[in-house]
This record gives C-alpha cells, sequence and structure tokens, in this order.
C-alpha cells in the first residue's frame, strides 16, 4: 500500500473512534449510531485485510528468498554439468547463455535427456542427472509460489483499497451530520479536527549534485 492509503486508513481508524465515544451526543432520531456502526464495522474489516496483506507480504519475501536460493542451487549444479561434460570431451551440455529463470528450469529439466548416454559417467564423477532435474522441479516451484504470493499481495491491495474508498462514504455522512449538530461545540470540533486530519505525506525530493568542475 501507498503512504497515502496508509495515512487514510490511520485517519479513518481515528475518525471511527471518535464517532464512538460521541455518538450519545447526537439526538436519538439522527442517524448518529447507524453510522457509527457502519464505520465501526468498516474498521474492523479493514484490520481483517490489513492482516491479509502482511500475510502476503511474508509470502512474497519467503518466495523471494527460495527462489533466489533455488535459483543458485541450479545456476551452481549446471556450471558443475559444464565443467564434468568438458572433461569427458563431450559438448552434449554446455551452461545456457541465457540465465533466465524460464531457460534455467528448461535447461535444467532438459539435462537428463541430453546426457543420457554418458549418464554413468556423470554418476561416476559425482553428479546424478537426477540432481540436476530436482533442481530444476524446485526452482520452477519457488517460481510458482513467488508469483502466486504477488497475485495474494495484489488482491488484498486491491480490496483493501476499495474497502477504505467505500467507506469513506460514510465518514463523510457522519461529518456532516456532525457538522449540523454539534457544530457550535468548540471542544467537540477541535477534537474532530484532530480526528479527520489526514498525515502529510513527505516525498523526499532527488538530491542533484552540482557538475564538478572542469
Amino acid at each position: 500500500m501507498n503512504r497515502h492509503t496508509v495515512e487514510n486508513y490511520k485517519m479513518l481508524t481515528r475518525v471511527a473512534a471518535f464517532a464512538e465515544k460521541n455518538v450519545s451526543a447526537f439526538p436519538k432520531s439522527s442517524p448518529a449510531a447507524e453510522i457509527q456502526k457502519s464505520l465501526a464495522a468498516a474498521v474492523r474489516e479493514l484490520a481483517d485485510l490489513s492482516s491479509a496483506r502482511i500475510s502476503a507480504d511474508t509470502a512474497v519475501r519467503s518466495g523471494r528468498n527460495a527462489r533466489k536460493a533455488d535459483r543458485d542451487t541450479l545456476i551452481s549444479l549446471m556450471a558443475q554439468a559444464d565443467l564434468t561434460a568438458r572433461a569427458l570431451e563431450s559438448d552434449r551440455f554446455r551452461t545456457p547463455r541465457n540465465r533466465s529463470d524460464h531457460a534455467l528450469v528448461v535447461s535444467g529439466r532438459a539435462f537428463a535427456t541430453d546426457i543420457e548416454p554418458l549418464k554413468k559417467e556423470f554418476i561416476g564423477y559425482g553428479l546424478p542427472p537426477d540432481k540436476v532435474t530436482a533442481a530444476a522441479t524446485a526452482l520452477e516451484r519457488s517460481l510458482l509460489d513467488y508469483s502466486a504470493g504477488k497475485a495474494r499481495r495484489a488482491a488484498a491491495i486491491q480490496e483493501f483499497e476499495e474497502k477504505l474508498e467505500a467507506a469513506m462514504g460514510p465518514m463523510r455522512r457522519f461529518e456532516a451530520l456532525l457538522a449540523n449538530t454539534l457544530g457550535d461545540n468548540h471542544g467537540v470540533m477541535t477534537e474532530w479536527g484532530a480526528a479527520r486530519t489526514v498525515g502529510k505525506v513527505v516525498t523526499r525530493k532527488r538530491v542533484v549534485e552540482p557538475p564538478k568542475a572542469a
């Protein structure tokens, strides 16, 4: 979530707390109680969605680490396979120039087939083909987990933003009701102003270094 969304969420949480504290000050005939319940429900739902987003962040981080570890393992095994093939004076395998994740997985899966005539020799040199195939499978699996984690995080953020925007409706209704009913109560309105304020999002300015003297 971006900082603006986070600050709006904090503001809505304060507004919901303010509404709960001051709902009894409104006439019973007003919609204050109904709006207050809507705000409280929205904040609870947003808290759950925030937890889901944090969980998705953890899954993405875990998936990224697993992807890197599995990628490094497969690259290392392929380097060993390349070294072994050269030692056996065979051109049946060379480390792929394309180091993309997809290319590595494809090459790793094809390794066992490519060096089938030299399978016994590779095993004798301590590099059984199944070891490379297993590493390719592990990388493929970690890539899928990483992608799934990113999809979960994107969905959680989108749903959070949609629910937050929807919650602004009750907040605005409460704001109008407050101004019309308790607008002359200086203490309440001061408290409301503090709750309603959205924190400023500070953007760092890019520091441009002066040109060096010739």
